[in-house]
Order: structure tokens, then sequence, then C-alpha cells
């Protein structure tokens, strides 16, 4: 029975659950970051914009190649202040209705009136023909989003943004060492916003990064992440306690020498997923456009039901017996979530529906060995061959 998918009572190809994501902190805690932690507990400057804190934005500047970054809690809280800062409240923005929550949830607090435009189906970005389209008398900014890593066709949105005088934020929460035509993702638009959640390449634990070349709006987000308060508690605006304490900058710290390592490696994963399956029809790949680089944070596929003889569903119960976790990012999209479908506005979202209901995302860490590669490559290939036993054993 060991030709068979586990889902058919054969061998499961890990004998222990294969998690869909997988933090490397743990590589640094005998590099020195437990000495650093430590110091900063002993100083009892917890949350400080000086020490560590400025660092980690400095070395990120530097990165980067951006004027200004400023280190927030999350990448929500990042959007949010830039949304507020650029003036954008109680105006239209345009988003895709294919991201994670979190990406409309800062027009919502911004208490925008939201327009949700469709993407295109090879790079799950947010298409600029349908932002054109799209664009009212009241639209004020487009909020685009690098899906799983992957840069969205910028000098596009940016010809956009400046022809109809829009704001242009990028949703960069899945980015962070990604690159656009030789330059790295951050210095692009008015405003990227970056996460450094624990899903994401390089962590904080939990935190974000706001990345901009504007000097006006990146003092005003120094004041708004501390409530927006000035040294004398005078307030100009209302901000949010959004800072990114002194452990989180300098756990960031020691990773962001390797982020480049990290990407490569995931770059070199991917290429051996898709060399490995690319025989497999049905089964399309997210197309990354020459000259790009993508962090891929995500891994992931759609699966056209008529050509590959399952659905994703159907896919992901078999993959699961053989113990490989799977995720559908983003399902369900932005539009058929009870917080929005009567809160946004939207016309045809036929690309956006289409990647939604197909999606199925794979493991991918920063660190994996050649095995685990092929041993989830194996499994897709034998439950493939066995797809009609397999979909028999899913009803």
């Amino acid at each position: 029975m060991d030709n068979k998918p586990a889902i058919l009572n054969g061998r499961a190809v890990f004998d222990k659950r294969l998690p869909i994501i997988r933090p490397n902190v743990d590589k640094y805690v005998e590099k020195e970051l437990l000495k650093d932690i430590s110091a900063v507990l002993n100083s009892n400057m917890l949350t400080s914009v000086d020490i560590k804190l400025k660092k980690f934005e400095e070395e990120l500047e530097n990165y980067i190649g951006v004027k200004h970054v400023i280190g927030v809690s999350s990448c929500t809280s990042g959007l949010i202040l830039s949304m507020q800062a650029l003036g954008l409240r109680n105006s239209e923005v345009l988003v895709p209705a294919f991201t994670f929550s979190a990406t409309v949830h800062a027009a919502y607090w911004n208490n925008c009136k939201i327009r949700f435009v469709d993407i295109d189906r090879e790079t799950f970005t947010i298409s600029p023909e349908e932002v054109e389209k799209n664009i009212s008398p009241e639209t004020k900014a487009i909020i685009a989003v690098h899906m799983y890593g992957n840069p969205c066709y910028i000098e596009r949105l940016q010809e956009i943004a400046s022809k109809h005088n829009l704001k242009l934020i990028f949703d960069c929460a899945h980015a962070l060492g990604s690159s656009y035509q030789g330059k790295k993702i951050g210095q692009f638009g008015d405003v990227e916003v970056f996460s450094a959640s624990p899903t994401k390449l390089l962590t904080t634990i939990e935190g974000g990064i706001v990345a901009t070349n504007n000097t006006e709006l990146a003092e005003m987000l120094k004041i708004d992440r501390n409530y927006g308060n000035y040294p004398d508690y005078s307030c100009k605006r209302p901000g949010l306690n959004a800072r990114m304490s002194e452990i989180n900058a300098v756990t960031g710290l020691h990773q962001l020498k390797d982020l480049d390592k990290y990407v490569e490696n995931r770059n070199s994963y991917v290429d051996k997923f898709k060399k490995e399956l690319k025989n497999i029809q049905g089964i399309n790949f997210q197309i990354i456009k020459e000259g790009n680089v993508s962090t891929h944070k995500d891994f992931g596929f759609t699966v056209n039901e008529n050509e590959f003889g399952l659905n994703r569903y159907e896919l992901a119960r078999a993959l699961n017996a053989e113990n490989i976790m799977t995720k559908f990012y983003f399902y369900p999209p932005m539009h058929k979530l009870d917080a929005y479908k009567e809160k946004a506005e939207y016309n045809d979202l036929k690309n956006t529906e289409l990647v939604s209901n197909n999606v199925i995302c794979l493991p991918i860490y920063n660190f994996m060995d050649e095995e685990t590669i092929n041993k989830i490559c194996k499994a897709i290939i034998r439950i493939h061959k066995f797809k009609t036993e397999v979909k028999e054993a899913c009803k």
C-alpha cells in the first residue's frame, strides 16, 4: 500500500505534522539575541525610539534604500496611521478584494468608502486596467498589495496615480526583501507598509515597518505612533499606541543581515517545487514578472479541477492525510466576508473569485531541506496518480 496516498490507506509521507510556516528565530538564540534582550530588560528602557528601535530603523533604511523607516506595532497600525497622515479619512479608496482582511480594515478604521477592484489572474496582484476603470470623482487613493511578496505592476500604478492625482499606498505585508526591476520594495508610491509578524520571513515577534521618502509624512507618523502626542502633550491628530518595543526591534535586528539569504532560499525552493510539479496538468503557478523578485512568503498555486481531476479541497484533504498542512490564502475574498459584503462597492471580480476559489498554499520556510520538498511533491504526484480513487474517498 506504500505506493498509494495515505487517504487510500497508504503510508503517509511524513510521520509528523508539517506546519504551513516555521519561524527561525530560534537560530539566533545562541547568537547574542538573548544577551541583547537581557540588556534591554536590565536597562528598563522597554519602549524607546532612540536606542534599538532607532538602529533597526536606520539599518532598514539602508537595506531598502529609502529615506525614512518608522517601526510600528503592526502592519495594520502602520496602514491606519499612514492613511490618516495622507489625509484619506472619509474618502474613497480602491483596494483588491483578494487580500488579507487587515488591508481593508485599515481603510474601514479611516471611515473610507471602500471599492473593491479585480486582480490579474497571473500575478494575483491588483489589475492596473481594473483600477483605472473604477476611478470615480470621489476616489482619492489606490491601495495595492504585493501578494505573497510578488511585486505589483508598480510603474503602471504610479502612472495612473499621477494621472488622476491619487495617493498610492502599497501593502507590503509579505514583501520585505522583494525587488522590483532591481530596486527593493519600499521605495515606491507615497508609502509602503510591511509586516514583521511570525508568519513573515523576518519577524519582530509582532510588528510593522513603514517606509517612505516623504519627510513630512515620516515626521507625522513618528508622532502618531505615540498617541499623536508631542513632547509637551499637545495633540494635533488622534494617534494610536502603535510603538514598536525595544525587544521587538532587537529581535528584528538579528535577522536583518540574513534576510537576502532567506529570499534566495525561498526562490530556490519554489524553483524546485515548480520543476517537480510542472508536468501535472491543472496546476497553475503564480507568475513573477521578469526582473522582479518575490519573497515567496507563501507558495500558492491554483488548481483547475477539470484538468487536475480533483478540486483544491480534495487535494488539501489528501495532503492532510499525508501530514502536510495547507492553507487557502485568501479565501473567502473580501467582498464575500460578512464584515464587508454590505460595506463596500464593486463591479465584476471574476479573476478574484477564480483565484480565491481555487488557490492552495503549501508549506515553505526560510530553511527547508531538499528531502522535505521532494516528499511534498511526491505526495502531490501520488495523489494525482490516484485522483479517481481519491475523489471517491473524499465524498
